[in-house]
């Protein structure tokens, strides 16, 4: 029940219209977004960690992969070198003897990671050092009887296939070993970096063998331990994946610690400020951040006292209103009262003309309650537009001087310069409302046979409009409140019971507002003599739309 109370306060305040003045506190001011900052460098550093870390393991696997190589590519020139001068024989045409070969390569090969193989120039297998070591190969055989599918082999048969669908010759390991041999065959020493049959991935090198020029054989070695240089590389890498690990972590635990946090506490005092049990959000320690948080948590501290201090001039109208309507109501009961007992027809038709009087404020006042609670809805609704205030003002003052013919009093208009059209944009019926509230004050003011003058100047990026008149100005302890709501002060002279409610001013002076122009008003002298009052009204050319 009290929130929509309080929600109630809220839509009614927009109905009456009261604008607190704008705030030009920390609100409005511009910060530099530091949770922008350091989300960008949070997710940045990251990313930057595992990059670093790619780069050098990249880097360090180039330089593992570079170094067996080297030491492939010594150890089978050597070894070529040896099968040159120990296992060729024959002249002119010298030829590789196959079993000083074999004598020779099991004597010098003793490399446990790595896999060598002969073959001569017809590209026959001449020496495998799988089979030149005095080795029992034991594999146990499948089980007697129907065999059990292995899915791993089933999975390793679909790897396979892939790998060479996808890597052309390089995952072929037959095909790759053969274009190998072949380009040693041509005295090109060569290295690649391919799968054996097994589908390890290997270092090879090639090495032609050489008598003199001719070719007669191709060396190959292969490096086995490459799943080896490879896991070394990961293992490089653990230590940028910890930190990309590590910084995330602290990342999320800031960006919690930043924002998550202090939201949940707006969001708590936002709730507290709808159910009622404050009624402002004001978190000064949030407010004061130079960040994105300190900016929301200012604006909405300002927002809740723009709406607290919308509540209670709310509640100082809504008393203003009951007030001007309890006067008119209790002087018509009184009346009425009065009635009933046994009067004389002249008291009779003057307590008539009283209750007549009173119903007449009454309506008045209703009529400009309802005219200003409709005024923030037109303003909104209406786009400026830019229009001459010179012909606006030379037209009211003509209709006018019609209406005020009657009593002598003399509407009149100047421009100054002459002929300038006073360009302006603005609302072209609140700016016609305005002059004509004013107009209709100075009218009721007027004395008979007197002169009202309505003049217009131009200021540069600003105009100025005055309306002035004879009707013996404003007591100067009233000229602070003169546009408050409700206020009037007229002689018996000029007063006219029931016509004035005492709003126009304040609509005019909230119109004047909303278009970021002010109005002032100033007493007449002559000779020492107030003879009269001044209101001046200053608008941009250009105003600026609010949303």
């Amino acid at each position: 029940m009290k929130q929509e109370k309080k929600q109630d306060k809220i839509r009614s305040h927009f109905a009456f219209g009261t604008h607190p003045k704008p705030r030009t506190g920390i609100a409005n001011k511009r910060r530099r977004g530091g949770i922008a900052g350091i989300i960008f460098i949070g997710s940045f550093a990251g990313l930057m960690v595992l990059v670093i870390g790619a780069l050098v393991f990249n880097e360090l696997r180039s330089g593992l992969t570079q170094a067996r190589v080297d030491t492939l590519r010594a150890q089978g020139m050597t070894i070529a070198s040896v099968l040159g001068e120990a296992a060729v024989i024959g002249e002119p045409v010298p030829h590789l003897d196959k079993e000083r070969a074999r004598l020779v390569l099991r004597r010098l090969f003793r490399e446990p990671n790595a896999r060598m193989r002969l073959h001569s120039i017809d590209r026959e297998l001449v020496a495998d050092s799988n089979d030149l070591d005095d080795k029992i190969d034991v594999r146990e055989l499948n089980p007697i009887g129907p065999s059990v599918p292995d899915i791993g082999k089933a999975a390793s048969k679909v790897l396979e296939n892939t790998r060479v669908l996808v890597q052309g010759e390089a995952g072929n390991s037959n095909k790759a070993l053969l274009n190998e041999i072949n380009s040693a065959l041509q005295g090109v020493l060569t290295t690649t970096e391919r799968f054996d049959e097994n589908g390890d991935r290997v270092i090879s090198v090639s090495v032609p063998i050489q008598r003199v020029r001719a070719v007669v054989g191709v060396l190959t070695l292969e490096s086995s331990d490459v799943s080896l240089i490879i896991n070394r590389e990961r293992l490089a890498l653990v230590p940028f994946i910890l930190a990309a690990i590590l910084i995330n972590l602290l990342y999320a635990v800031t960006l919690a610690f930043l924002i998550a946090r202090p939201l949940r506490r707006l969001s708590r005092a936002a709730d507290e400020v709808s159910s009622g049990t404050r009624h402002t959000l004001s978190e000064q320690d949030l407010v004061l951040r130079p960040d994105e948080i300190g900016e929301l948590a200012a604006s909405l501290s300002s927002m809740t006292e723009v709406l607290q201090e919308r509540i209670d001039a709310n509640e100082r109208f809504a008393a203003d209103v009951a007030h001007e309507i309890k006067n008119p109501l209790a002087s018509v009961r009184s009346a009425t009262e009065l009635l009933r007992g046994d009067l004389k027809a002249e008291q009779k038709d003057k307590l008539e003309n009283m209750v007549t009087q009173d119903l007449g404020r009454i309506d008045r006042l209703l009529t400009d309650i309802a005219n200003a609670s409709r005024l923030d809805a037109e303003l909104a609704r209406v786009e400026p537009a830019t229009i001459s205030l010179s012909n606006l003002l030379s037209d009211i003052a003509t209709a006018y001087s019609t209406t005020c013919h009657s009593r002598g009093v003399s509407i009149n208009y100047e421009c100054l310069p002459q002929n300038d059209k006073l360009m302006a944009k603005v609302r072209e019926d609140a700016i016609s409302r305005v002059i004509i509230n004013l107009l209709e004050n100075a009218v009721s003011f007027a004395p008979d046979n007197s002169n009202i003058n309505i003049s217009a100047k131009n200021l540069g990026s600003k105009l100025q409009i005055d309306v002035a008149d004879e009707g013996g100005g404003i007591p100067d302890e009233a000229l602070e409140i003169i546009f408050d709501r409700f206020y009037t002060h007229r002689t018996k002279e000029n007063a006219c019971f029931g016509n004035h409610s005492g709003l126009g001013l304040s609509i005019a002076k909230q119109i004047i507002e909303s278009h970021d122009g002010q109005i002032s008003v100033a007493n007449i002298y002559e000779a020492g003599k107030k003879i009269g009052a001044n209101f001046t009204i200053v608008l941009p050319r250009t105003i600026r739309i609010r949303n």
